[in-house]
């Protein structure tokens, strides 16, 4: 299982993403960043079929999803496997992309944790 560091507002506890300097809830700038469980459900997925980026028009389709982490928010992230479906138990874990660039990844709950490669790879399960 992995963490994730994500803001929570002092005031009310509300956690917060994507990012803001004050609470959606209570409009409190009270806030600070916590470590939380990355444990989620998978709510929605969808398999990308164009996309602009000249890395993943070479790899499409792309699974991507809507994962509902424990804590409330609700996050876009990859699939680390095509073949998780929804309602799917699912980790979040961070890592950087082709590109360097960071982004969230969803693997089934109690995976190892991957790398960009593992990604590439398990897209084909």
């Amino acid at each position: 299982m992995t963490d994730l560091i994500l803001p929570q507002c002092g005031a009310c506890g509300t956690v917060i993403y994507p990012r803001r300097e004050i609470c959606p809830d209570c409009l409190s700038d009270d806030i600070a960043d916590q470590t939380m469980t990355a444990e989620g459900v998978l709510l929605a997925r969808v398999d990308l079929q164009h996309s602009l980026e000249p890395y993943f028009q070479d790899h499409m389709p792309w699974p991507t999803g809507t994962v509902q982490l424990k804590r409330g928010p609700v996050m876009i992230a990859h699939l680390v496997n095509g073949a998780l479906t929804t309602g799917a138990a699912v980790d979040i874990q961070q890592m950087m992309d082709i590109k360097g660039r960071p982004v969230m990844v969803a693997v089934p709950l109690g995976s190892p944790t991957f790398t960009w490669a593992d990604v590439e790879k398990g897209r084909q399960i």
